[in-house]
């Protein structure tokens, strides 16, 4: 897993170490960790950090860029390093591959931290190398978007969804938290009276609002209201594990429009060669146990045969791509 470029001194060992930052922007938060490519895997991370939303389509490329430096100058205090200079750099980004969007990142990586080496990846990509055997099978994010992926053994790729939330997120948390809020507004519409565990009961009490015109309020002066909206998902979740049908609908509907995005995607793959490795990851469907059953019981009766693994930490997959053995395949460092 060595390389020359990015081989230094440990600040607080003589050791040498070949230094590598992983950041994953998401559409609520951003990730960063400092790892030791040298170090053996199970203690191979130095330092981790925490920031904002990263997605350059919600906030913009300005604030995507305060997100991700704050992540990274959290997680190199947590590892004792100088964030000035970071030899290699991989940043797992939403819509990745547009040309613009990646140079833009390319650009500030090498201005902002000297980096001799900057990756620019789907966010998918980490989820697939994470939760599946060389980087082949299929990988679906469900957080405030969605997209499945799917990777053959000889390269070839297929890709569904990740339209937008304009134009698809199919089952992400926006159209849960969407439709979530829809139906709190027509019972606030309709004066009905809620139950205090009901999903709608969740909604105006989180969001301090009495009425209609309170709660649009909310959402259409909100600075990013696709973040905002999916933001209610665990609303739902907890309503539906106390009962509420209508969060049991709305999270019974996103499983079954999920499991047509693996389906399609699974066209690619035939499975004759066994069950289709399956990553499953984004924060919507890692906190819903009731998302990932009705999921997969979805993909049963689309004769889907699977083997499914939760990826919790995307930057796991980050790790694996920094190897060389996926440069020019699946990963593109762009060198200064």
């Amino acid at each position: 897993m060595s390389s020359k470029i990015g081989v230094m001194k440990s600040a607080s060992n003589s050791a040498a170490v070949e230094l590598f930052l992983a950041v994953d922007t998401g559409g609520t938060k951003t990730a960063a960790c400092l790892v030791d490519l040298n170090a053996p895997q199970d203690n191979c991370v130095l330092g981790r950090g925490l920031g904002s939303a990263g997605n350059p389509f919600s906030v913009g490329f300005a604030e995507a860029t305060r997100a991700i430096s704050s992540a990274i100058e959290q997680a190199c205090a947590a590892a004792h390093q100088d964030c000035k200079r970071v030899p290699r750099l991989m940043l797992s980004i939403a819509g990745a591959a547009n040309p613009q969007i990646s140079q833009q990142f390319v650009s500030w990586a090498h201005k902002s931290y000297h980096s001799d080496q900057v990756a620019i990846v789907s966010d998918v990509l980490p989820i697939l190398a994470a939760g599946t055997p060389n980087c082949s099978g299929i990988a679906l994010i469900a957080g405030t978007g969605s997209i499945a992926f799917g990777r053959t053994a000889d390269g070839r790729t297929k890709r569904c969804g990740g339209w937008g939330y304009l134009l698809g997120d199919e089952g992400s948390g926006y159209s849960v938290g969407r439709s979530a809020l829809s139906h709190a507004l027509r019972e606030m519409e309709c004066e009905t009276v809620w139950h205090p565990n009901s999903l709608t009961e969740a909604i105006v009490s989180k969001l301090q609002v009495k009425t209609v015109f309170e709660l649009t309020k909310r959402v259409y002066t909100n600075d990013d209201p696709r973040s905002f909206i999916a933001s209610l998902t665990p609303l739902v979740v907890a309503a539906a594990e106390h009962g509420d049908k209508k969060a049991e609908a709305i999270l019974d509907w996103a499983a079954t429009e999920l499991a047509e995005l693996v389906a399609r995607t699974a066209d690619l793959l035939d499975g004759s060669d066994g069950p289709i490795p399956l990553a499953l990851g984004g924060g919507f469907l890692i906190r819903s146990q009731r998302l990932q059953e009705q999921l997969l019981e979805w993909l049963r009766k689309f004769k889907v045969k699977y083997e499914a693994k939760l990826v919790t930490d995307p930057l796991e997959g980050c790790i694996r791509l920094a190897d060389p053995q996926f440069a020019g395949t699946l990963v593109n460092w762009h060198t200064v």
